[in-house]
């Protein structure tokens, strides 16, 4: 009885194990892109996922979509044009004829080890579907500027995570003291890293982690506490900050519920005004941060 009493706790143990596992199982999205002859954007539900304003051209390039994917159903996808950077000093006037940007989004079964993969197609077992492939059409006509729109839909089961992010954040667009809160959040966040003030960085960081980390949930909770030891470690740094802008403006996203510092500088145009180079890294780093205000808070914060 006893020996029949231990086999049976023991294979509740290992369903329960199993469960536990098959529920922190789900999808990675991931966006995969690469331009000719132009300066871009790419928005998910109005929220920038990749930007370049730089020489660089022709690279292929990954982003990690879940973080900005708050919900099921439609997803909208928009695509803008600019001209491409010549020097570091000029653009063309206008976008070129050529110009043209290049999407491929895909979901994938994770987390699935190198075993698991190589299992999975020896049993022709799918892990991997793209879910949207698009390319901008042909340019027609002259401009500055020119703007693309696509969608691709999400399944609810696809989603295991739960995130809040800028859902119940306040509209920010008439908000009279807003430049000048937004500058001070600026200068505040150069000299906690500069100070290499390692706890105040993380606390400025620690919705942005946290909402990463449970976007990701077969990670959860080390994936959080090793993003968190990740920027501590980078916080205590020598740094310098590179490339001062004169010139920045607000711009807003998420329906106006986002907003973030873009530089007008020509050396810096389209990227955050702060950019710091390390000892460590010959790449200067881009900080570029997204702001919003919880519905029951007047204080800014980092959601990205």
């Amino acid at each position: 009885m006893k020996k029949y009493y231990l086999i049976v706790m023991f294979l509740l143990l290992f369903t329960s194990i199993q469960i536990t596992a098959q529920t922190k199982k789900g999808m990675m999205f991931t966006l995969k892109y690469e331009n000719q002859g132009c300066s871009y954007e790419i928005l998910l539900n109005d929220m920038p996922v990749a930007t370049s304003f730089g020489l660089s051209n022709g690279f292929s390039l990954k982003k990690e979509l879940n973080q900005y994917i708050l919900n099921s159903g439609k997803q909208e996808i928009t695509i803008r044009i600019y001209p491409q950077k010549k020097t570091e000093t000029s653009f063309e006037a206008t976008v070129s004829k050529m110009a043209k940007v290049k999407i491929a989004i895909k979901k994938n079964k994770e987390p699935l080890s190198i075993l698991d993969l190589a299992e999975a197609r020896e049993k022709g077992i799918q892990t991997e579907w793209e879910v949207l492939s698009f390319e901008t059409p042909k340019i027609e006509s002259d401009g500055s500027f020119h703007e693309f729109k696509t969608s691709f839909n999400v399944d609810g089961k696809d989603i295991n995570w739960k995130i809040i992010g800028w859902t119940e954040s306040k509209d920010l667009r008439n908000d009279p003291d807003l430049r000048k809160q937004v500058d001070s959040f600026y200068e505040n966040f150069k000299n906690v890293l500069a100070s290499k003030k390692q706890q105040e960085y993380l606390k400025l960081l620690k919705t942005s982690i946290h909402e990463e980390a449970l976007s990701k949930p077969w990670f959860e909770p080390d994936f959080e506490k090793d993003l968190s030891k990740e920027i501590v470690q980078y916080a205590i740094e020598e740094r310098n900050f590179i490339y001062p802008c004169e010139n920045a403006e607000m711009k807003f996203y998420a329906n106006g519920k986002i907003v973030t510092l873009s530089c007008k500088d020509i050396t810096t145009f389209g990227y955050s005004p702060l950019i710091s180079k390390t000892a460590k890294n010959a790449m200067p780093k881009v900080h570029t941060i997204y702001l919003h205000k919880p519905k029951n808070s007047d204080e800014l914060e980092i959601i990205r």
